[in-house]
């Protein structure tokens, strides 16, 4: 029931995104750590867990519900929180890939007693405002990947890796 985009972008139209992702008051989480934590700046890639994956959050859009994991680590339940995920595309130097970002969002799930839970409307709003974004800045094109034609959101400097002979996997 959930929702995603799939993208190719460079540093820099990554930074710009955390920009207009900030400029709306939002929270950005860690996605991979002992307690979710806001934090300032996107971590250094491969600088450890959590660097490539985090979550986008809203206060107005309802309240983050945890989940304990059997390590005794609490980790911010994606399902039924209000959140978006964002994960990160990876450039891999030594191997010459590069890997898709996403955002990907639930907006509606079954909670214990089986019964349908629909998300806050405003989250599913935003959603679709940084899709749009990812859209304006990452255009839709198709590119030759592994003897394959695709059609995939990339920004132009992506593409240039691709000139270099960088694989998209």
């Amino acid at each position: 029931m959930g929702k995603q985009i799939n993208f190719f972008i460079d540093r820099e139209t990554e930074e710009r995104f955390l920009i207009y992702i900030r400029k709306n008051g939002v929270a950005i989480f860690e996605g991979n750590n002992n307690n979710p934590q806001v934090v300032d700046e996107l971590p250094v890639p491969f600088s450890g867990k959590g660097c490539f994956k985090i979550y986008l959050y809203k206060t107005n859009n309802g309240d983050l519900k945890l989940k304990k994991l059997s390590t005794g680590r609490e980790c911010i339940d994606s399902i039924e929180s209000p959140v978006i995920e964002f994960s990160r595309t990876i450039i891999r130097e030594d191997t010459k890939e590069v890997t898709k970002g996403r955002l990907w969002v639930e907006t509606k799930y079954y909670n214990d007693n089986g019964e349908l839970v629909i998300k806050n409307g405003m989250l599913e709003e935003w959603y679709k405002d940084l899709c749009k974004w990812i859209k304006k800045n990452a255009p839709r094109i198709e590119v030759s990947n592994n003897g394959k034609n695709h059609n995939v959101y990339i920004t132009k400097q992506v593409l240039q890796l691709l000139e270099q002979g960088y694989k998209l996997v």
